[in-house]
């Protein structure tokens, strides 16, 4: 009765939860998944609502905006840092 894509969205971004434990507190997610019986990941889809929300309603669509035109590019340039490729730093940094 569940939806197969629900279903392999759920495990990739289980898969990235867990790639990266600290940062998104995935040790907290389990123990909230085995209090509850709902899926980690849907506690993390609720947390960025939530967070999203919180923080259009502070500073308004111009501060939404103003973090993404920042953290993307910023999180594009240590990417292509980490690369070996040296066309994508040249793209990336050249933002800066």
């Amino acid at each position: 009765m569940t939806n197969p894509q629900l279903e392999q969205a759920l495990t990739r971004t289980d898969e990235f939860l867990a790639k990266y434990p600290s940062l998104f507190q995935y040790e907290t997610l389990k123990v909230l998944e085995e209090k509850t019986g709902f899926n980690k990941v849907y506690f993390f889809v609720l947390f960025s609502l939530l967070t999203g929300t919180t923080i259009y309603f502070i500073g308004g669509a111009k501060l939404v905006t103003d973090l993404v035109s920042f953290i993307y590019p910023a999180y594009a340039s240590f990417k292509a840092i980490d690369s070996p490729d040296q066309n994508d730093d040249t793209q990336w940094l050249t933002y800066w």
